[in-house]
């Protein structure tokens, strides 16, 4: 009842935009025009949510590492695991060579998006999950010991020398393969950490909330011209627009940009999102319609209700605080609660 609906529908927007831009590819081996190639954006969202949300969790009770790391594993790796061990299966007993075993431990030990083509593109998808975990292997060490406010500097400070360095080299990453390494896509996430930290803070959130209402249409603007206009890297002020979107839909959820998001089949769909993203690149070999249509969502539903779901609340199980004060449903209910009460 205190899930944030505008928020799956985010991640539904922003798994239906890999999807179309790698099913785009998987049937024409081509893009019809460059600005439908979206998956790079989509990634965007999915990273300035994860900032967000993983930070907002972090702080709203006190800082336990083991319990967030236990916890991102049987979050994530059980369903990346089962992709990566089937596909080594297919590759060994059909002899395709999907891929090598040099591009399943540059997934196993998140450093896929430094590699390049090693390890075929049947894995390359994994370079966003390599990313992201090299960033939660250090955020929250930050946040627990810099506390909130410097965390917000650091924040900034990162995302804004991320931007620079990228704009000094962008003729040079702005390509296939070396658009996605980490010191130049990590803004995205730095902005989704910023965002979650100045939440925290009541008269903050009580400003942008009477601010994001009026950001709605602008921010939205700024993300269809980088869709338009930038095809590999995403600039900051791309980021910038989804955090401003993410807040305003969040925060005013009977606007106009917002109801669509609550949309039941779009939320659905971001409900699922994480196992459609690691389960597409097998079928975007199948270039027939029919195999990607109907083999895609029955292999990603059972991965989310037999993988996913179920090692997600093992590992809460397992880490199950012992001041109830602090329980996850806990946090949840606060998180939107607060959010609740600034409108």
């Amino acid at each position: 009842m205190n899930r944030i609906p505008t928020l799956d529908g985010w991640r539904g927007i922003a798994i239906a935009l890999v999807l179309f831009d790698h099913i785009q590819y998987s049937q024409l081996l081509h893009y019809a025009e460059p600005w439908t190639q979206t998956g790079q954006h989509g990634v965007t969202i999915f990273f300035v949510l994860s900032g967000f949300l993983i930070t907002s969790k972090l702080i709203e009770g006190p800082i336990s590492l083991k319990r967030f790391y236990l916890r991102r594993f049987f979050r994530l790796m059980p369903a990346a695991w089962v992709y990566l061990a089937a596909i080594l299966l297919i590759d060994r007993v059909s002899g395709s060579h999907l891929t090598s075993l040099a591009g399943v431990w540059s997934c196993l030990f998140f450093y896929r998006n430094f590699t390049g083509m090693i390890g075929g593109g049947i894995t390359g998808h994994f370079w966003s999950l390599s990313l992201e975990e090299q960033f939660y292997l250090v955020w929250p060490c930050i946040l627990l010991l810099a506390g909130i406010r410097r965390s917000r500097w650091i924040a900034v400070a990162g995302a804004v020398g991320c931007a620079a360095y990228r704009w000094l080299y962008w003729a040079y990453y702005d390509r296939n393969l070396l658009d996605n390494q980490s010191q130049v896509r990590a803004d995205a996430l730095l902005v989704g950490c910023l965002m979650g930290l100045l939440f925290a803070d009541p008269r903050i959130l009580s400003t942008i909330t009477r601010g994001s209402k009026f950001c709605a249409l602008p921010a939205f603007a700024v993300l269809l011209f980088c869709i338009a206009h930038c095809h590999w890297l995403a600039p900051l002020y791309e980021s910038i627009a989804v955090a401003c979107l993410i807040a305003a839909t969040a925060l005013h959820p009977s606007s106009v940009f917002a109801l669509p998001l609550s949309f039941t089949p779009l939320a659905w769909l971001g409900t699922i999102s994480y196992s459609l993203y690691i389960w597409q690149e097998i079928f975007m070999l199948h270039h027939h319609p029919f195999v990607i249509c109907i083999g895609l969502p029955i292999f990603a539903l059972g991965s989310y209700y037999f993988i996913e779901r179920p090692a997600t609340r093992f590992g809460h199980l397992l880490t199950k605080e012992p001041n109830p004060k602090w329980s996850e449903v806990n946090k949840e209910v606060a998180f939107a609660s607060r959010i609740n009460e600034s409108n």
